[in-house]
């Protein structure tokens, strides 16, 4: 193994790979230097937090000095399982060691707000150099290390699970591309970077005295909601050249519907973010309760022409009239469209008498030319005959 053991430039390490401790140990007793691939670039290990588990102290034989990213995953299904305290220790003396001049860092494990993990990721990111790109984790850090992460030149990638600290060192973020915030805690800091206000600081936040770099460099934002309302959609409306927009509500977690936006809200962020490939704006529900209706579908087609993937509210209750007024002539009917050839409804219901079907189906052919199917949880809606093509 040895001989091939130099040209390995990136290793996977699964939870259920049949690897010992033992076939371990001895790799490690006959690897030079300690290290068992030299020249590795990349590692990830999905780690199990079972007892059984390969040790994290084996970590230190794939340390190489080529080494640029390195992710540390528990498996999902263990994201929140207690991690036995020997492991534990073992994880904070891995952090501890691993390099600074890493390009890309994913530490996707651990209780999220324990002490000794906590620090040693705060630790680590606050020696991290220029060179760090993408940084992920799910354990709070310290307020020295958000600021730390905010100013450095070329990360472009950041994924956390916490709110803004009370105070942020502006400018910020000058590079950031990609942004996901993972928990509802960690959603003001939408506002935070689209702010460029002047004034006193509002919910704890240092608003910011100039343009965030954020504004015009970031082109992808996930992050979770617990609703949806115009004043969340003005601020995401700053970032103009986002591509991807992907905001996670559920209904089914307060029982009731979310989705707070009226057509025109809609509309205006469509024609602010015209960039858009895809775009999801919350969970669709069964309620159909909401306040905008197929005219925010058209919005969006008019505006947004790069669009593959969409997923949104709309009020079906008056879909056969509005479809009817769009086929015959409505406003926006002779605009360009997207190529979106596929509209996810969810759990939308859909109450539409057959002679009307084919109303319906005309008038989603005018919104959107190259649509071929509607994904459901309603049966009805396959009644649209929406075939794909064959």
């Amino acid at each position: 193994m040895h001989r091939y053991a130099s040209w390995v430039r990136g290793l996977h390490l699964f939870h259920d790979e049949t690897i010992t401790s033992g076939s371990l140990s001895r790799l490690s007793r006959n690897s030079p230097g300690g290290i068992l691939f030299p020249k590795l670039e990349w590692l990830h290990w999905d780690w199990d937090v079972g007892e059984r588990s390969v040790p994290l102290t084996f970590f230190r034989l794939f340390i190489s000095s080529h080494l640029k990213r390195v992710t540390l995953n528990t498996r999902p299904s263990q994201s929140d399982a207690h991690i036995p305290w020997r492991q534990l220790a073992a994880l904070v003396q891995l952090i501890s060691v691993l390099p600074t001049s890493l390009e890309s860092l994913s530490l996707l494990c651990g209780p999220e707000k324990d002490g000794p993990l906590r620090d040693a990721i705060s630790s680590l990111v606050c020696r991290c150099g220029p060179f760090l790109r993408r940084f992920d984790t799910c354990v709070h850090l310290s307020e020295a290390a958000i600021h730390h992460l905010t100013q450095l030149p070329n990360l472009r990638h950041w994924s956390t699970i916490q709110c803004p600290p009370r105070t942020v060192p502006l400018p910020i973020f000058p590079s950031l591309e990609n942004l996901r915030l993972e928990k509802q805690a960690a959603a003001p800091w939408v506002h935070l970077l689209a702010s460029h206000e002047r004034g006193t600081p509002r919910n704890g936040l240092t608003p910011a005295t100039t343009l965030t770099d954020a504004r015009v460099t970031l082109t992808s934002l996930y992050f979770v909601s617990a609703t949806l309302a115009s004043s969340l959609l003005s601020s995401i409306a700053k970032f103009r050249d986002l591509v991807t927009l992907y905001v996670w509500t559920d209904c089914s977690d307060v029982g009731s519907c979310t989705f707070r936006l009226k057509d025109e809200n809609v509309g205006d962020l469509a024609a602010s973010l015209p960039r858009l490939v895809n775009l999801q704006l919350g969970r669709p529900c069964h309620s159909n309760s909401c306040h905008t209706t197929v005219t925010s579908l058209l919005s969006i087609s008019s505006h947004c022409l790069d669009l593959i993937t969409l997923e949104t509210h709309f009020n079906t209750q008056t879909i056969v009239g509005d479809m009817q007024c769009l086929v015959n002539g409505g406003a926006g009917r002779d605009k360009a469209k997207c190529k979106l050839e596929s509209l996810v409804v969810g759990k939308m219901p859909l109450e539409v008498r057959g002679e009307d079907n084919e109303t319906v189906v005309m008038g989603f052919k005018v919104i959107f030319p190259c649509l071929t199917g509607i994904l459901a949880h309603d049966i009805r809606w396959c009644e649209l005959r929406v075939q794909p093509r064959s």
